[in-house]
């Protein structure tokens, strides 16, 4: 394998072992059965800081090997977590279509690990997956969802030098412009459109604020939700009937499948008017 951690050129690595940069993209989860295509999906690597904007490109292939002759580029976009093959490539029995996932920043090139199209599932369990996505989706687009977009919180990438301490990290404006309130440069991806959310209204009480001089009130509400894109706290939830902003602060897989979540149930504050996150896009990219 290559000494140089930070090797641009993956190909050269030996047949049948892992790229020194596989260590970029966490643990990417192929999640086969959203509406419309496979999503694949990763989580940045908090050590990764490389200055310019962070282009990805997902590539499929049918051999899953190193060689650059055997992928080719499905969709390309900046600055995002996750991404969609519109296309529905069957697995069968035997997974021979594969993906990965290329980063291309201002200083050097990324490859992630070959992924099959059926992720971590083996092909009865993908067929069942598949199955319960699809009837949530049909119950939640045409009886109990709400259409809305979903902002992705960051957690990596460049740290916002505005407002970031530079021994800590602590972040010291919650309503900064730079980062709104994250600590990462940008504060989330770009938004995801037509998420569908059971939304319902669980708490309200009211809390006497200080710094404003004011009442303040709380509202919790209750969600249940598709997992594809996976959720994390801190993800924020817009309703397109009304433009209320919405941030998860809890949730739970109650559907589970071989440790993929399936089905969340999720915890939510209804955000102020005055909130930092009423200046995030209103419409999807």
């Amino acid at each position: 394998m290559n000494d140089d951690p930070f090797c641009d050129s993956p190909p050269a690595c030996p047949p049948g072992v892992l790229f020194d940069c596989d260590f970029v993209f966490g643990e990417p989860m192929v999640l086969s059965a959203r509406e419309g295509g496979t999503t694949v999906q990763w989580q940045l690597d908090p050590s990764v800081r490389d200055e310019g904007v962070y282009r990805y490109t997902l590539q499929t292939g049918n051999a899953g090997v190193t060689d650059p002759d055997a992928w080719q580029d499905v969709v390309s976009e900046t600055e995002v977590c996750f991404l969609t093959d519109l296309e529905r490539r069957l697995p069968g029995v035997f997974p021979f279509t594969h993906y990965r996932i290329r980063l291309e920043t201002d200083e050097r090139t990324y490859y992630s690990r070959p992924l099959h199209t059926m992720g971590q599932l083996g092909y009865e369990d993908w067929r069942m997956y598949v199955s319960v996505i699809r009837a949530e989706h049909v119950l939640l687009a045409r009886k109990t969802g709400i259409e809305g977009i979903l902002h992705k919180r960051k957690i990596s990438g460049r740290p916002c030098q505005r407002c970031r301490d530079f021994n800590t990290g602590e972040v010291r404006d919650a309503a900064c412009r730079s980062c709104f309130g994250t600590g990462w440069l940008g504060g989330y991806y770009q938004p995801v459109p037509c998420c569908w959310f059971d939304v319902h209204p669980a708490d309200t009480s009211i809390r006497y604020d200080l710094q404003v001089q004011g009442p303040v009130t709380n509202t919790r509400f209750e969600a249940r939700a598709i997992a594809s894109p996976l959720l994390i706290s801190g993800d924020i939830w817009m309703n397109q009937q009304n433009s209320e902003r919405y941030r998860i602060v809890q949730l739970q897989p109650i559907v589970e499948m071989k440790a993929v979540p399936v089905v969340y149930q999720l915890a939510m504050e209804r955000l102020p008017f005055s909130d930092i996150a009423y200046q995030l896009p209103a419409e999807a990219i």
